[in-house]
């Protein structure tokens, strides 16, 4: 098998590499750092640019990149790393100084230990709610990785020192499953709490779990598009559920199904400060709509809530308004394309009623006729608590959006009343017009 064959060459021939930078002492400590560094620029810097270009639709030059099809780099520095962490020690006594490997080791350390330092330094923050919100580069998953291949408590520490900002988002990073055990390695060293930002990555379930020995530091999760699924929300449920600490949880297009959803419900019901829950476009079918319904009907934090996409139905939509009646905290609702007719949207807008806390409420894609059109525009004529009403893609009609008309001379409150992709006239467009906080 050619492939078997060039992987098996490439592994051997930069871990023969990375054994001959450590033992041969006519190469300094100082010389394995320039190499290391140049290695590390060509993973990260120039090469990462190139991918980048490409991905926004570039093409390369008819030259071809420098050191382009050079993939063993990754692996001797990889080695590297790996060779010289504490553990190895001894396998060196008979094959070069110990002075010498200690130099290289320290060296190392003290290399990638700045490197995490300077790498957030250099990297704008934006503050975001609390946090103060940095998004690294790919580079930062390469420097968690060859940490961690030190097997150094030292090194992993004073990384861990070099994180200045509270919240890491590592977005779009190529971040694999394993990472997450080099992810955790630092970030348990942390004195503070962090929030950290994983989504649109390759986690897993297994992902999860390596970041275990990490939870009691962490306030935010976000795994969103990730592939986890009910044994991931289980793993993620324990932890949480140990430390209640955590604010916001972001599980936005995985594979969770009404199983897992009994999980995250338990984290909602028993988490005191979690105010924001992202789990739209998961398996989520009505039964898991009413587990996690009775949770925020419970939880007296909770604020924002995202289930867009999920299969709910008009039962799940019946627990989400006992939920919303009369609830104290929940600002904000996307229960959008989650197959809610008339039926549903009736005690949605009866629970509206009661409600003085719910400021932007998604129903956009379902299946509401004028019918409960009507029965919402009655709800605002006594909620004057929401802002931001949003029913687009439905099936509401000139009669409907008349009645949204109506209400407004009553409610001055309410800034937007969205009924884009509804079945209007475009004599009733010109009407509406009129009013503009209808939008059309």
């Amino acid at each position: 098998n050619q492939s078997t064959y060039e992987f098996l060459h490439l592994t051997l021939q930069s871990f023969f590499t990375a054994l001959f930078l450590v033992v041969n002492e006519r190469i300094s400590a100082k010389e394995i750092i320039t190499f290391f560094a140049k290695c590390d620029h060509y993973l990260t810097g120039a090469r990462a640019s190139v991918v980048f270009l490409r991905c926004l639709g570039y093409k390369s030059c008819h030259r071809k990149v420098p050191f382009e099809t050079n993939e063993h780099l990754q692996f001797t520095t990889l080695f590297l790393c790996g060779l010289l962490c504490k553990t190895k020690r001894d396998l060196f006594k008979h094959l070069s100084s110990t002075g010498s490997v200690q130099r290289k080791r320290s060296a190392l350390k003290a290399y990638l230990a700045d490197c995490v330092k300077s790498h957030l330094k250099n990297l704008p923050q934006a503050p975001f709610e609390e946090f103060c919100r940095v998004q690294v580069l790919p580079r930062f998953v390469w420097l968690m990785r060859y940490i961690f291949e030190t097997q150094s408590e030292a090194v992993a520490s004073l990384a861990a020192k070099g994180i200045c900002a509270d919240y890491i988002k590592l977005t779009f990073c190529n971040a694999f499953s394993a990472d997450c055990s080099a992810i955790a390695n630092i970030l348990r060293h942390r004195k503070k709490s962090i929030a950290l930002e994983l989504d649109n990555n390759n986690i897993n379930d297994y992902g999860v779990k390596e970041l275990i020995p990490c939870f009691n530091k962490l306030t935010v999760v976000r795994l969103s598009v990730n592939q986890v699924t009910d044994d991931g929300a289980k793993v993620l449920a324990e932890e949480l559920l140990k430390y209640k600490i955590i604010k916001i949880l972001g599980l936005y297009r995985n594979q969770i199904t009404d199983v897992g959803a009994r999980f995250i419900a338990q984290v909602v019901e028993e988490c005191p400060h979690l105010r924001t829950l992202k789990i739209g476009l998961n398996k989520l079918t009505s039964e898991g709509g009413k587990l996690l319904a009775q949770a925020i009907q419970k939880s007296k934090a909770i604020k924002d809530i995202g289930m867009w996409g999920n299969q709910i139905g008009d039962a799940g939509a019946v627990a989400f308004a006992e939920a919303i009646r009369n609830h104290p905290s929940i600002k904000e609702l996307s229960l959008a394309a989650n197959g809610i007719s008339t039926e549903g949207g009736k005690s949605l807008a009866a629970a509206l009623r009661d409600n003085r806390s719910l400021e932007i409420f998604w129903l956009t894609e379902n299946q509401l006729n004028d019918e409960a059109a009507a029965l919402f525009a009655e709800a605002l004529r006594v909620n004057k608590s929401l802002l931001h009403l949003w029913i687009i893609n439905n099936r509401i009609t000139d009669v409907g959006a008349n009645c949204f008309f109506d209400i407004l001379k009553e409610n001055a409150t309410i800034e937007e009343i969205c009924l884009k992709g509804n079945d209007i006239s475009a004599e009733g467009a010109k009407r509406f017009a009129e009013e503009k906080r209808i939008v059309l």
